[in-house]
């Protein structure tokens, strides 16, 4: 007997929905020029993002439309590493804007994070100062402008590092710069670190300007870690009521939807945006 095979089904093609526009819309519109041709060039965008035992973690880095529209690169940086069955370090550095190679200095702050991680744990778990782990990332930046033979203010990049421990319930939290670290908890918005305020610090040179954090995170929680181009437009009520609507749900958002909110479009913030979840179960 002759076996029938049925015919492939294909889905026709559709387009995805164009990121959402908050508040007023912006003057111009969304383009993407040349690709950067410079040194050390970052992707466009990063997502990464993990389910694990009693934690949901959703992390993006998308170039801003002003990148976009002059061919520049993303100055923006992350990184997610797991330190063992209950900890994760998770980091967002931001370039700084008249920084030439910022996007190099950022993407080498968040890969000395990883390697300088042992004194970042000693801070946690032995009262260690926590300067001296960030300490070592500015003399790895040092260290990577004397390699390529560039100015060391080339690199200068804002740091926001934390260790999620799922055991203790609670996230350790250090700063330098202008990223913002927050908690979602019924809806509502706590700040984890005081704004601040003036011309943000940066590394390499400003390990003095060090703020630091340890914030419970119980179930249903949601700790947000960001560079200052998501943590500028959350001052504003808009963004922090739409972010609240995205992240405050019974699940987390897939890593292609969670992509897409931190594409919003919102008038007069144009900058890379940086952000990460984390979201207690």
């Amino acid at each position: 007997m002759k076996q029938l095979h049925a015919k492939p089904r294909f889905i026709p093609s559709g387009r995805v929905l164009d990121p959402l526009i908050i508040g007023d819309e912006p003057m111009t519109r969304p383009v993407t020029g040349a690709i950067p041709d410079v040194t050390g060039k970052r992707p466009d965008s990063e997502l990464d993002g993990a389910d694990l035992p009693g934690l949901v973690v959703r992390a993006a880095s998308v170039r801003g439309d002003a990148h976009r529209r002059r061919g520049t690169p993303r100055q923006d940086s992350m990184g997610l590493w797991q330190i063992d069955d209950t900890r994760l370090l998770a980091c967002a550095a931001g370039g700084v804007a008249d920084a030439e190679l910022s996007h190099v200095g950022s993407a080498e702050a968040c890969t000395a994070a990883r390697r300088a991680l042992a004194g970042l744990l000693r801070h946690v778990e032995r009262g260690a100062p926590v300067k001296h782990f960030f300490e070592d990332v500015a003399d790895d930046l040092r260290g990577r402008a004397e390699r390529d033979r560039v100015p060391v203010e080339a690199l200068r990049t804002t740091l926001l590092t934390a260790i999620i421990d799922i055991g203790e319930q609670c996230a350790h939290v250090a700063r330098i710069g202008d990223g913002g670290a927050m908690i979602l908890r019924g809806g509502d918005w706590s700040p984890c670190l005081p704004e601040e305020t003036g011309t943000p610090h940066a590394l390499p040179g400003d390990t003095g300007h060090l703020e630091t954090a340890t914030v419970d995170l119980g179930e249903g929680d949601m700790l947000l870690l960001c560079t200052g181009g998501l943590a500028g437009p959350m001052r504003g009520g808009q963004v922090s009521d739409q972010a609240s609507a995205w992240w405050a749900q019974a699940t987390a958002p897939s890593l292609p939807e969670f992509f897409w909110q931190l594409s919003f479009r919102a008038e007069s913030y144009d900058a890379d945006r940086t952000a990460i979840c984390a979201w207690r179960l």
